[in-house]
């Protein structure tokens, strides 16, 4: 019997074309934000979990800022946006020079960012949206991140405030076609910078924290407090444990630490490599949810439009159910018929919407780092959304079909 009825919601459908793609507009729209967002989400967390391993077991990250959530146990258990909002940075250079003394720190590096879309020139040409960071030396070892040509800047360069730069790989051939640059000056805040390495490409540069790796300049912390109106502002420190450390009494000692230096605050985050993954994971949850909800509310409204479209169409097909009605259909054939009409509405708009989506993901994939992730649990989820969303809609009409008088029927023209 349900055989019949698809048959029939297909004929139905197929009668009146563009009246149908209509009704599936919002749904289809619905369907496609939802994988996309799922999809790629998925696709984000494991590309930056990849590559946060490439950093090496011993990592430890410390930033600005509480953003982690805790339970009684001291378990990471979600992120704290608020924590990273007024652009207020707590950590100073003596924290820095603290860790770099502790016991089991083989390296510490500071990030400071002077410009988060800086401008740079060099001759004639302009480059724009470039992420400049201040420094130190120990820059390379604390992300495991090699040369590709040249040399990174001292402690003597840093202290002495020498104005010399090390560029991603990106920008060096955006500003260097065919060559590297060395010994090049670029202009940066009327600064004159002399370019002495290039850093190795660093793969799923695109989603580095929101940033291309790539296209970054790295400058001595010293030159980059000066632009700074001589205020190091510190957003995070990168330390890599020594080999073979207790990387867990490393972070507690840190921890401890930083208590001691901050009057007892615990305005900062110190983090190992698969916490910050979860971390990680946890903020881009958030994001996953927020458009989840959106692509839910457009779900929403293409199930008030099935009810409606169904609505009119019960109206118009008022004579064929007396007609079916009166060769024997029973009211719950009718509400059957209408109900599946519904739901195969919402099917075949949810069906495109994946096909849509996974045009999509193939295009955004081949033109950035990102991976989309489909797994069987978003289809299904899929399948079931659509599903609930045709019988919701389609309920109402239904049982208005269902509920029509045979004899009034027939009389309807």
């Amino acid at each position: 019997m349900i055989g019949m009825d698809i048959r029939l919601a297909t004929a139905s459908i197929k009668s009146s074309k563009v009246r149908s793609i209509l009704t599936m507009f919002a749904v289809i729209v619905g369907v496609t934000g939802f994988v996309l967002v799922t999809t790629f989400i998925d696709g984000l967390k494991a590309t930056i979990g990849e590559q946060i391993s490439t950093y090496g077991d011993n990592l430890i990250t410390v930033n600005s800022g509480d953003l982690t959530v805790t339970n009684d146990e001291g378990e990471i258990v979600g992120f704290n946006p608020l924590a990273s909002l007024g652009g207020v940075y707590t950590l100073t250079e003596k924290d820095l020079s603290d860790i770099q003394a502790l016991e089991g720190v083989e390296v510490a590096a500071p990030q400071m960012m002077v410009s988060a879309s800086g401008t740079l020139t060099r001759k004639d040409n302009t480059y724009k949206g470039v992420f400049v960071i201040a420094t130190n030396s120990q820059f390379p070892s604390s992300f495991n991140q090699k040369l590709a040509i040249g040399s990174f800047f001292t402690d003597e360069d840093n202290e002495n405030g020498r104005k010399v730069t090390v560029i991603g790989s990106s920008l060096a051939e955006e500003m260097f076609p065919g060559g590297f640059g060395l010994g090049a000056q670029i202009e940066f805040k009327r600064q004159k910078f002399t370019v002495i390495g290039v850093l190795s490409e660093i793969e799923a540069s695109s989603v580095s924290f929101g940033f291309d790796v790539n296209r970054m300049m790295l400058i001595p912390l010293e030159v980059g407090k000066s632009l700074n109106g001589g205020i190091a502002s510190i957003q995070e420190i990168d330390i890599q444990a020594v080999n073979g450390t207790d990387v867990d009494k490393t972070v507690e000692n840190i921890k401890a630490l930083l208590l001691d230096n901050h009057g007892g605050e615990k305005d900062f985050t110190v983090l190992k490599q698969d916490q910050l993954v979860e971390l990680t994971d946890s903020l881009l949850n958030y994001v996953k949810t927020a458009s989840q909800v959106l692509a839910f509310v457009m779900l929403f409204v293409g199930g008030v439009v099935i009810a409606l479209i169904m609505l009119i169409t019960v109206k118009e097909r008022t004579r064929e159910i007396g007609i079916r009605k009166s060769i024997g259909g029973t009211n719950s054939n009718i509400l059957m018929q209408f109900l599946v009409e519904a739901v195969v509405i919402s099917w075949l708009g949810s069906l495109v919407g994946i096909i849509l989506a996974y045009g999509i993901g193939l295009y955004i994939a081949g033109v950035s780092d990102i991976t989309p992730v489909y797994t069987l649990r978003t289809l299904v989820t899929v399948v079931i959304i659509a599903t609930l969303i045709g019988a919701i809609s389609g309920i109402i009409p239904a049982f208005l079909a269902a509920r029509k008088d045979p004899v009034e029927a027939l009389r309807d023209e």
